[in-house]
């Protein structure tokens, strides 16, 4: 994958989001669908996206897929990217996509 390519897809906030909470523990779809104000279809996606890029991946555990974090670099990235921004991405499930 090109660098530039790798920060495409970390310019999403959602996509971030996913990230970091798949790196604390790995996470169903269905539990992060719970968590984040985005419908199952757009979780989709930026699950495909993150799992494309190499960043998270799948595993088939009984009749759910439980994502988790491949590369705990990236966590090592985001964390330098939100120091040089100053600003750290949150997200509740009160917001609106």
């Amino acid at each position: 994958m090109r660098v530039e390519e790798l920060f495409k897809v970390l310019s999403c906030r959602w996509r971030i989001a996913i990230v970091k909470m798949v790196a604390e523990q790995p996470l169903c779809q269905c539990e992060i669908e719970r968590m984040l104000p985005i419908d199952k279809t757009n979780l989709s996606r930026h699950v495909k996206l993150l799992r494309m890029a190499g960043i998270i991946e799948e595993e088939i555990q009984g009749p759910a897929k439980r994502i988790s974090l491949k590369d705990p670099r990236v966590l090592e990235l985001l964390a330098l990217a939100e120091a040089i921004a100053g600003d750290t991405v949150t997200v509740s499930r009160e917001e609106t996509p």
